[in-house]
């Protein structure tokens, strides 16, 4: 993925929540600059992305992948119930959303550990 996606992404986002870009950088706990730096250029240390999907709630490996620092593991739903399903998430309320993320991740936590 393209390193200006990642600024994409967090303006996209902060715009959604209702964050500006100050709050973002001050309740993440960057700086400023910090922050303008990773909107621009798409550089990032790892600490800045971790605090920065932290404080949006989203996960540290998809920021990791939109600044070019993990290769992406999306693959195609070839199940239609599956996209279906994924679309009708994207379409929730941001806590609506945030909960379903969180089941879904905790299903698979449990599928991986071989609780199932």
């Amino acid at each position: 993925m393209a390193k200006e996606e990642l600024g994409d992404f967090l303006r996209q986002e902060s715009r959604r929540k209702g964050i500006s870009i100050r709050r973002l950088s001050v309740d993440s706990g960057l700086s400023p600059a910090a922050v303008q730096q990773i909107l621009n250029r798409g550089r990032a240390t790892l600490p800045s992305l971790n605090k920065l999907a932290d404080y949006l709630g989203v996960k540290r490996q998809y920021l990791w992948q939109l600044a070019g620092l993990m290769e992406s593991t999306e693959t195609d739903f070839t199940d239609p119930r599956l996209r279906s399903q994924f679309a009708q998430v994207d379409k929730l309320p941001d806590p609506a959303r945030t909960l379903a993320i969180k089941l879904i991740d905790s299903v698979l936590t449990f599928v991986e550990e071989g609780r199932c």
